[in-house]
């Protein structure tokens, strides 16, 4: 008998390997295995795919604030690229105002990496909770507040407005829940 085509069979069986093969690949392919930080705004926005509820990320810049990672549960993930605008991270201050109402800078405590204790100059955590961390911080001119919960960060070119900002914001989750 001579053959000139192929039955539905064979074609079928041909496009279910094609199936799996192509499964397979993309099952190893994963988008979110990149962190983009091109501005102190959009911090949270970039560390949002890696976050699920129950799991702790933070973004750590240390370094003289030239290298950055990504701790997923308090560990070092190698296998998530980070790719950080490293110029916004320049003279860049943290504040916070501590219990005496004072404006405080705050000191990062530091970090082993890569087996050394590394000096952090910024760090920047989403909670299990979904909560997030929750100061103001000071990039070139201007001041950037960030709120504990669901807020978009507020920029401004006062510290003491954004430090208004943020008290007004955390005084008004406080009157909420009671």
């Amino acid at each position: 008998m001579n053959r000139k085509a192929f039955t539905l069979f064979e074609l079928m069986v041909v496009v279910m390997i094609i199936g799996i093969v192509y499964s397979l690949v993309l099952g190893h392919f994963d988008p979110k295995k990149s962190v983009n930080i091109v501005n102190l705004e959009r911090i949270k926005d970039a560390l949002q795919p890696h976050w699920t509820k129950g799991t702790k990320v933070k973004l750590v810049v240390y370094d003289n604030c030239k290298e950055s990672t990504i701790l997923i549960n308090d560990e070092v993930k190698e296998d998530v690229k980070i790719n950080v605008n490293n110029n916004i991270f320049n003279d860049i201050k943290v504040f916070k105002k501590d219990r005496f109402n004072e404006e405080l800078e705050i000191e990062f405590t530091p970090i082993v990496i890569e087996n050394r204790l590394q000096k952090v100059c910024f760090e920047y955590t989403l909670f299990p909770n979904g909560s997030n961390s929750s100061y103001v911080v000071k990039s070139g001119k201007d001041y950037y507040t960030y709120f504990p919960y669901f807020e978009k960060t507020y920029k401004t070119s006062s510290l003491d407005d954004a430090i208004e900002a943020l008290e007004k914001k955390e005084y008004t989750k406080i009157t909420i829940n009671e």
